[in-house]
């Protein structure tokens, strides 16, 4: 199921670039795809929930934007398939993929069921595999395209209270990295985009056990022991010191649309700069910058050291 906004054809046969997003319902895949055509690509903003498309649909309509919004759930493959298809026949090409989807599944690993491990991998790796073996027949045949793969400084750096989670973003900057190699000689190019927080949905949408002293609004932190009654998890002391810096440092964020503004820069880069190479890495915000650098810079003891202070000492 499809809703056009605005075809935007050019004139005088000249065609207009294609770009496809996945979860593109909020934040920085909602911010990208209205950026994305705001500088002239032909947009599939694609949702699992076609539900969740009203706002993306009613900006795209007011500013006449060419957005057409497209149900695909990246972790099904048939609906990954047919959906690629779909777009290939309707306009025969694709020259931009940003893989955004994805969502938190945040606490201890010895608290985590298989069963949500396993579904965190499916969308935040399987995910993007799924849809970047899809679209990469039409990028070969063309020799030319982007992939943007949308990572995290979590991708990066080690960061308490989401070891799952952070083991996908590693699964996908050595996805990227190693793929980079692979698609080089078709004229393809992969950007790795790393932002450290930001003002997004993500919190509303992590997944977090029940176990957790954590009140429903996951806005606010129940103080209590470590262990003070059965239904706490042994590790409790540690989310809980984690999360009074993350809901604050969450709601004090950048906005995703710096995510977007960097996506459309880094675009611009690997398009016209021979000097860039055929793969981009990007981080994004001022605490990604910081710690991707001191990341490089510093022994991993100092490093686990510096993040230790950072977000768990002095909290709760």
């Amino acid at each position: 199921m499809t809703t056009t906004i605005n075809s935007n054809n050019k004139p005088n046969g000249e065609r207009t670039p294609v770009a496809v997003v996945t979860g593109s319902s909020t934040g920085i895949g909602f911010e990208t795809s209205l950026m994305l055509a705001r500088n002239g690509y032909f947009t599939y903003a694609t949702v699992r929930d076609l539900q969740k498309s009203k706002e993306i649909e009613r900006i795209a309509q007011q500013e006449n934007l060419p957005i057409r919004i497209v149900e695909m759930d990246v972790d099904n493959d048939n609906s990954v398939k047919t959906t690629i298809d779909k777009i290939i026949s309707e306009r025969d090409r694709i020259h931009i993929l940003v893989n955004n989807a994805g969502y938190g599944l945040f606490g201890a690993l010895e608290d985590l069921p298989m069963e949500e491990i396993k579904r965190q991998y499916e969308t935040n790796v399987f995910g993007v595999i799924r849809v970047s073996q899809n679209v990469l027949p039409i990028m070969r045949s063309q020799r030319d395209g982007i992939i943007i793969n949308i990572s995290s400084v979590s991708g990066l750096a080690g960061i308490p209270s989401q070891s799952v989670y952070v083991s996908t973003k590693f699964a996908l900057e050595g996805l990227s990295e190693s793929l980079s190699f692979e698609v080089e000689t078709y004229g393809i190019k992969i950007i790795l985009i790393e932002p450290g927080v930001i003002n997004t949905g993500f919190v509303e949408d992590l997944v977090v056990p029940d176990k957790y002293n954590i009140n429903k609004d996951r806005r606010a932190i129940q103080k209590g022991s470590n262990r003070d009654n059965n239904s706490l998890s042994y590790y409790n002391n540690t989310i809980e010191k984690f999360l009074s810096f993350y809901y604050p440092a969450m709601s004090n964020a950048p906005h995703p649309k710096i995510v977007a503004n960097e996506i459309i820069q880094a675009i611009e880069k690997v398009s016209h700069k021979k000097e860039v190479g055929p793969f981009l890495r990007v981080p994004v915000g001022s605490d990604a910058k910081k710690y991707s650098k001191l990341k490089r810079e510093l022994a991993d003891s100092e490093y686990h050291n510096l993040l230790k202070k950072d977000l768990l000492e002095n909290r709760v």
